[in-house]
């Protein structure tokens, strides 16, 4: 910090020698009222993580959690939820890790990817199994989708990426992509990795709309679901108008909505050749001069999955109201300040009737950025999180494997 200091005062000095004392004096203010600012913010948002819930799974994380127990310290340069959310994807690291790439066969023709994390040691097939969803747009390429599967690798954990259809640089088959609500291709990965593997738990770590095809999912009739033990759901959207209209607002339509549009334009635009055929239910011209997201639904993902139009797909992919159904330890991780999934919309009500529940709510974080330290460029605070829930759930028996794993498991 001394260097730092001296630093700073040197180049005030040069500074200040090609400056009239009028500006010196308004340049130190600036510098002091920048500074304030920002040990503000440090101070105003560094607070230990809050957990809600009624049941045995937040027993389990107030008696044996590390990371809760601390205080989030977020990088203290980051003002506000942007900042958390736009720094992630310019300065989080992209670890270098070896993927095995899969393509499963859907019945309607389609295909999506598995992207499998390659273990070089032992193999033990009934090991638990940790599946990442990615958000909107997201995959195995993205830094935080990589962090996430480290963190069940370094729990000793099988870890693999459900990769969207379209998404992580993979290959469309057929017009159809994916839905918030829509759980057929996550059930069909859920059934590979049963039958592959009878005896291994699995546990789902789901980010922003994979946290919703999940909730849908793991609240199905779906017999695929047995072996899925437990879920963590991290920057989910719970109330998809509440999400309309705050990706709406000005500055979240310029930063996030044009960016996920251009995403998924790109998807569609690359298999260009299977969206001209005249017999579909949407026009490729007019979705793709779709200008906000609930207009690309309305003329695309609410046509292709059977909705009438966008209002009631948003209807039926509320996952807030499918909460009270779930019957297995989820984990649910969201900011005060997401700009995509506003605090008035988080499930406080559903998370305290559902002992099954537990939320984790921090001060700040943004969307996916839950950014820490002051060169944030390396795991975010969350991945500590998720790397504890992986590690409770195993040695806790919420996994029915729980204790046959050996004592030197670690």
């Amino acid at each position: 910090m001394a260097n730092i200091a001296q630093l700073g005062a040197t180049a005030m000095l040069g500074i200040s020698a090609y400056m009239f004392p009028s500006q010196i004096v308004r340049l130190r203010s600036l510098i002091m009222f920048v500074v304030g600012h920002i040990l503000y913010n440090f101070v105003k948002s560094s607070k230990n993580p809050e957990l809600l819930g009624q049941g045995k799974l937040k027993q389990v994380l107030e008696e044996c959690s590390t990371v809760l127990t601390e205080t989030y310290y977020p990088t203290p340069w980051c003002l506000g939820p942007h900042l958390h959310t736009v720094f992630r994807v310019l300065f989080q690291n992209v670890p270098k890790i070896r993927l095995e790439r899969e393509y499963i066969s859907t019945p309607d023709g389609g295909q999506f990817a598995l992207d499998w994390l390659i273990n070089k040691g032992p193999d033990d097939l009934d090991k638990p199994i940790v599946m990442v969803v990615p958000g909107i747009t997201g995959g195995s390429h993205n830094n935080y989708v990589r962090h996430l599967l480290l963190n069940g690798h370094t729990n000793k954990c099988r870890s693999l990426v459900f990769n969207n259809r379209g998404c992580a640089h993979s290959t469309l088959l057929t017009p159809r992509m994916y839905s918030g609500s829509n759980t057929e291709d996550m059930s069909l990965a859920v059934r590979t990795l049963s039958d592959r593997y009878p005896n291994a738990p699995i546990i789902i770590v789901a980010v922003s709309l994979g946290g919703m095809i999940t909730t849908h999912y793991v609240t199905s009739n779906d017999p695929s679901r047995a072996n899925v033990r437990a879920a963590c759901i991290i920057s989910s959207p719970w109330n998809s108008f509440g999400t309309y209209e705050s990706i709406n607002r000005p500055i979240n339509h310029v930063l996030y909505q044009r960016y996920l549009l251009g995403k998924l334009k790109g998807i569609v635009s690359h298999h260009k050749h299977l969206y001209q055929n005249r017999r579909l239910p949407f026009n490729y011209r007019q979705i793709m001069k779709s200008e906000t997201l609930w207009e690309w639904d309305d003329r695309f993902t609410s046509k292709m999955f059977g909705y009438k139009d966008w209002k009631e797909y948003y209807t039926d992919g509320h996952s807030f109201k499918k909460l009270p159904y779930v019957d297995i330890p989820m984990l649910i991780i969201n900011a005060e300040d997401d700009p995509l999934s506003p605090m008035d919309y988080l499930p406080f009500v559903e998370v305290q009737e559902n002992p099954n529940l537990a939320m984790i709510v921090t001060k700040t974080g943004g969307h996916i950025g839950f950014l820490e330290g002051w060169l944030p460029n390396g795991p975010a605070w969350v991945n500590r999180a998720v790397e504890e829930f992986v590690r409770l759930m195993i040695f806790t028996d919420f996994l029915k494997s729980a204790e046959d794993v050996p004592n030197d498991y670690y």
